[in-house]
């Protein structure tokens, strides 16, 4: 809750200055956002609403009571919570068209009778306005773990109803759709007969349709934060709960049956996927950035294992993973594909205790929805066929990708006979290494230092080579030559 005209008033550096509210006592409970200071007639541009304005009035001095009016009408305007006038340097009194420009307007006028710096006041006021928001959002991250806990620790309806009439410290009901009581905590003797009226309330949300509500009452305040929050966040907490017990069955399978439709796209929303993951402990969100990781060729392992070593290798609450015939495939919020691929590797390498590792670990690309894990997973196993490497980043292979469904057409195969041919029967017939010499030179943006190190060979033999290959198959520096070249050998490598 902000604090009110009445709390700030009460700040020290305040009260020193001896405030008189000589217009709107009654609205001393007036929220206030912030402290502003000026002397300018036209401060009213200067602000958002809420602030409580702070002016000696040198900015008011000969405007008369037309200009005092026009003054106090912009501040109305903005929203200001209050003026404050401080006397003695302009005024010995407050105007008389200010006092009655400030009532027509409803806006809350204090003059300070005793002379306190400014900066002193702004200083403690901020400070107080900055420690309650704080308080409040150490309260809301208070109430939340308290009722996120006890979701995690299985509590359903009746018991996050309970909690909530505790941290509330007043009953809480929870009802249907159609008023039907589904649970209630705090309530008197006379039970549901006597609810009370409701001061804070909150829908309940199960799978994106309105469920139900849960309801705080009196004697808790409309204005309590604490109702708010508890009203807020334990109509999620109710939301989940109710579709945990809705699903039923084990953890195991439900964790296999959210990863299977989600990759096979067996879902209406993208928020039942959300509400889902998060009934499992997976705080996932619709929007993030995910990849999916698929740990292939196991040998005698046992993927219950694999599962567990998948997630311990992980940040906790990151990844949903599962055995799917035989694989164990994982969805895993992080926007590092190769580092999470290399720790899951890792991971299921020390598994293979007294045998020889054979675990293969592919990531797809990273993609920015959970609803889009399908086509993660896609290209995660067009990569798995293309590379024999251990460790596959298909976000490294687009080229390749791209290029796999073109790679028994007959133009593939035309680039691959025109572009390097000649180079792949040179090497056919004597024995030498001309076709991958040219890969590294043009990976690596044709040096000849960087490839002779590549290659681990002298400068000299890498010169050589790279002159047979211009005999054979002419200038490869050309920037029209290039992209050709490198699709050649790309198209040159894929497999089948």
């Amino acid at each position: 809750m902000p604090l009110s005209l009445a709390d700030v008033l009460a700040v020290d550096a305040l009260a020193r200055a001896r405030p008189e509210v000589v217009v709107g006592a009654d609205l001393l409970d007036r929220p206030v956002r912030w402290v502003h200071t000026s002397e300018l007639a036209e401060a009213a541009y200067l602000l958002r609403g809420g602030e409580l304005l702070l002016t000696t009035g040198l900015g008011l001095g000969g405007r008369g009571a037309v200009g005092e009016a026009a003054y106090v009408a912009a501040l109305a305007d903005r929203g200001v919570a209050a003026l404050a006038l401080e006397l003695g340097w302009t005024f010995t009194e407050p105007p008389d068209g200010l006092v009655e420009a400030c009532r027509q307007h409803g806006l809350p006028l204090v003059v300070l009778r005793e002379i306190v710096p400014f900066v002193e006041i702004t200083e403690q006021v901020q400070t107080a306005l900055l420690e309650d928001a704080q308080a409040g959002t150490r309260r809301d991250r208070d109430v939340r773990q308290l009722l996120s806990d006890a979701l995690l620790d299985g509590a359903g309806p009746a018991e996050l109803t309970t909690l909530m009439a505790e941290l509330a410290g007043a009953p809480v009901t929870v009802t249907t759709a159609d008023g039907a009581l589904v649970a209630s905590a705090g309530l008197d003797g006379a039970g549901s007969r006597r609810r009370g009226r409701p001061v804070v309330r909150r829908d309940v949300v199960l799978l994106e349709r309105h469920w139900g509500q849960v309801a705080v009452l009196s004697p808790a305040r409309a204005d309590d934060p604490t109702a708010g929050s508890v009203c807020s966040f334990g109509a999620e907490a109710l939301g989940l709960a109710l579709l945990r017990s809705a699903a039923g069955g084990d953890l195991v399978h439900r964790r296999h049956q959210l990863l299977t439709d989600l990759t096979e796209r067996r879902w209406r929303t993208p928020g039942e996927l959300v509400s889902r993951a998060r009934v499992l402990g997976l705080p996932f969100t619709a929007e993030g950035r995910y990849v999916v990781l698929v740990v292939t060729e196991l040998g005698p392992v046992d993927t219950d294992g694999v599962v567990r070593a998948v997630t311990g290798a992980l940040a906790p609450g990151s990844a949903l993973a599962a055995d799917v015939d035989g694989e164990v495939v994982a969805v895993v919020r992080t926007s590092a594909a190769t580092t999470a691929a290399r720790a899951v590797l890792a991971a299921v390498d020390r598994l293979a205790t007294g045998v020889p590792a054979s675990a293969r670990v592919v990531a797809g690309p990273v993609v920015g929805r959970l609803d889009e894990a399908d086509r993660s997973l896609a290209a995660a196993r067009r990569a798995l066929e293309l590379s024999p490497e251990r460790l596959v980043s298909a976000g490294t292979m687009t080229a390749q990708l791209l290029l796999s469904g073109l790679r028994t057409e007959p133009l593939a195969e035309q680039v691959v006979r025109e572009e390097i041919g000649r180079l792949v029967e040179h090497d056919a017939a004597h024995g030498s290494d001309l076709v991958r010499t040219l890969a590294v030179y043009l990976a690596h943006s044709s040096s000849k230092v960087r490839t002779s190190e590549a290659l681990r060979l002298r400068r000299q033999t890498v010169h050589g080579r790279l002159q047979k290959i211009e005999e054979l198959i002419g200038d490869v520096h050309a920037a029209s030559r290039h992209t050709a070249l490198v699709v050649a050998l790309a198209l040159r490598d894929l497999p089948g």
